[in-house]
């Protein structure tokens, strides 16, 4: 199965979502705008992500 991660970022946050091909919403956070946050979130969930999109 796919799965998508949307990064909706501003100054001083970050909203992640990540959904499966239906989707079907599997994680959500939001969290400080610091990179090393970021990328714990995305590799700290169980399967590989397809695509990630990005808005800022």
């Amino acid at each position: 199965m796919e799965y998508f991660a949307g990064l909706d970022v501003s100054l001083r946050s970050c909203a992640l979502c990540i959904v499966d091909i239906k989707g079907t919403v599997l994680f959500e956070r939001e969290m400080p705008c610091e990179i090393d946050e970021i990328a714990l979130c995305l590799t700290s969930f169980p399967h590989e992500v397809s695509r990630i999109g990005f808005e800022a």
